[in-house]
């Protein structure tokens, strides 16, 4: 069977503290596996991965009025997902916040049941934690945008 091509938008959502939001979700593969990830999701038809992005941030966070930065960030992998098999093209946007009040009530009924939490995370936490994060390399990823340094082009961060 082919895989499905399943372009999606996520956000680094980075408060004045220079801490990341991520999400405590479960994957819907056949392991379910557990991990932390950005908000965000699959684009729409006819949406762009911007569109998306701030779409998404607002069902899955409540965060509405920001201004979307660069895309910073681009990962593609295999995944199985409800049973099928996807080719994901994942745009990844930053996004700051002074500070920000997590509300999941726009999620929809599979986000809901998937995302199980949230929690502000500073990048030496995710560096010395054994949870595990998508990407995978975030730990060593996030350091140089919070210093600052943003790509010309997005970085391909692998899976």
């Amino acid at each position: 069977m082919t895989p499905e091509a399943r372009p999606a938008a996520r956000v680094l959502v980075i408060d004045r503290l220079d801490r990341l939001l991520l999400l405590d979700g479960i994957v819907p593969n056949r392991e379910r596996t557990r991990l932390w990830c950005l908000p965000g999701g699959a684009l729409r038809p006819d949406e762009t991965f911007e569109e998306a992005a701030l779409r998404e941030l607002l069902e899955e966070t409540g965060i509405a009025g920001v201004a979307l930065g660069p895309c910073v960030w681009r990962r593609e992998h295999v995944m199985e997902m409800f049973q099928k098999w996807y080719v994901a093209d994942e745009r990844y946007f930053l996004v700051r916040v002074a500070e920000a009040e997590i509300d999941g009530a726009g999620r929809d009924p599979v986000e809901a049941d998937l995302i199980l939490g949230h929690r502000w995370w500073t990048a030496a936490e995710i560096a010395a934690s054994r949870e595990t994060f998508v990407p995978r390399r975030l730990g060593e990823l996030l350091p140089p945008l919070l210093r600052g340094e943003i790509p010309r082009e997005p970085v391909a961060v692998g899976v």
